[in-house]
């Protein structure tokens, strides 16, 4: 359960991290993140993003990530840090 609040330099710093990781880094933990909450691919659509770009974020044949801003989004619908994203697996 995510529940840190974070302030505006958190944030921008949080920002800046995210867009520097390795893309490969946040792919993985994406489907790491997946499998481990249980959350299928439907139900990040259902978030608002068009099929093909969910399913783009997990092929493993390009680099294609959410967005910091929607990887946040996601994180809050599914009640995880947005730092999963970031560890290194």
């Amino acid at each position: 359960m995510s529940n840190k609040t974070y302030n505006q330099a958190e944030i921008l710093e949080l920002i800046n991290q995210y867009n520097s990781t390795d893309r490969t880094t946040i792919k993985l933990n994406l489907k790491r993140i997946l499998i481990e909450q249980g959350i299928k691919p439907k139900q990040i659509i259902e978030l608002g993003y068009s099929s093909p770009n969910v399913y783009s974020w997990l092929a493993n044949v390009n680099k294609n990530i959410p967005m910091f801003d929607q990887g946040l989004h996601i994180s809050v619908a599914f009640d995880f840090s947005i730092e999963e994203f970031l560890k290194e697996i």
